[in-house]
């Protein structure tokens, strides 16, 4: 499944989207709950509850009630691990790697340091399972080497929240944006040399491309554009070696950010019409009526997410900007359209920021709740 989905929203996310998120993992996790009294020998249940509890912390923005919803998270992922070692979620996720997702997160959000170790100690443990148990699965592997710098990252994004004390919203904003664009330029680098190991790895070449595009969205028009065109030969690499939906979907998803910010109409309107065409393929692909509507959810909240990152190009080009206003036509309501056109990274409190940095280290592996719905 993709990997960047609530990452990228929440990168630049409004108000308005940030509580649609919220609502619908609410309404899953209520859903799993009653699954689970239906059926308490259900390791499959406890898991998807507990995944879902994972990704509600995440975007949560209360630090206090984040806090809980991964405690309760652990509780269930560890219920789940402990009446099936093997068991999966829903969408087919190890409850051991979702575990261990969790118990890394937690490495971050954690002041005290012995606390913190034992979360990290944890997160390994389980990541180790996880390539034991399927050694062909490139993610496993992947957050293994994420824990080598583990240390680094939580040291210097502490550092980072401290130097953001007593300063203004708009100098937190922009000293937040440095440190995603840092921390998304080490896991595109990270990336790179994956593919250079494998070059015929279609797994590495998508992941370099969603990485890619995760960047791109933290970079004015010219970089932007060329970091683009870059994830898109890479995407089309992975395609030609497996068709998979969910490789055409990204594809999708990075033509549709170059139509609307490349000049050239002629170009704008071919982007976004090959664009339009790779969506519709991959719904069409997709049987199941509740992963398409899942789908469906994902492409609005990619529209706004999107069209807030032009509406930010064209704010810091100011009148001067080269291109025309542009709009995302691709479905999204009226109210996600307004949502975009007012949005800005969401970084009113500092336990978001950690979110942030914590998606940025587990975006190689992690699969998050609204990519998940696509997988199977």
């Amino acid at each position: 499944g993709q990997g960047f989905v609530l990452l990228v929203v929440a990168m630049q996310a409004s108000q308005e989207q940030i509580a649609e998120m919220l609502m619908q993992m609410h309404q899953q996790c209520q859903y799993f709950e009653q699954r689970v009294k239906y059926d308490p020998s259900s390791a499959e249940s406890f898991a998807s509850w507990g995944s879902t509890l994972m990704h509600l912390a995440m975007v949560c923005e209360e630090q206090e009630a984040k806090k809980e919803y991964l405690k309760q998270s652990i509780e269930k992922l560890d219920k789940a691990y402990s009446m099936d070692d093997r068991c999966r979620t829903q969408d087919g996720e190890l409850a051991c790697f979702c575990l261990g997702n969790a118990l890394y997160f937690n490495f971050f959000l954690e002041r005290d340091d012995s606390k913190a170790e034992s979360h990290l100690k944890g997160a390994m443990e389980k990541f180790q399972i996880c390539v034991q148990r399927e050694p062909s699965n490139i993610s496993y592997k992947q957050m293994i080497d994420q824990l080598e710098s583990a240390h680094e990252q939580r040291r210097a994004a502490h550092e980072h929240l401290a130097r953001l004390e007593g300063k203004s919203e708009d100098e937190r904003k922009v000293e937040i944006r440095n440190m995603q664009k840092q921390m998304l330029e080490s896991v595109v680098e990270n990336n790179k040399k994956a593919v250079e190991g494998e070059p015929q790895n279609a797994v590495n070449l998508a992941e370099l491309a969603k990485s890619m595009f995760e960047l791109a969205m933290l970079y004015q028009r010219a970089d932007a554009i060329k970091l683009l065109r870059e994830a898109l030969s890479a995407i089309q690499r992975s395609i030609d070696l497996a068709n998979d939906s969910s490789s055409v979907w990204v594809r999708a998803v990075l033509k549709q950010a170059l139509s609307i910010v490349v000049s050239d109409s002629e170009e704008s309107g071919k982007f976004s019409s090959e664009s339009k065409h790779d969506f519709d393929r991959v719904l069409i692909m997709e049987r199941d009526l509740d992963k398409r509507n899942a789908l469906k959810k994902e492409r609005e909240l990619l529209d706004a997410t999107i069209q807030a990152w032009f509406d930010w190009i064209q704010e810091c080009e100011g009148p001067s900007g080269a291109a025309q206003p542009k709009k995302v036509r691709l479905g999204v309501p009226k109210g996600n359209e307004q949502a975009a056109s007012s949005s800005t990274a969401h970084t009113d409190d500092a336990s978001g920021y950690i979110v942030l940095v914590a998606g940025a280290l587990l975006v190689a592996g992690a699969v998050w709740w609204f990519s998940k719905k696509r997988s199977s």
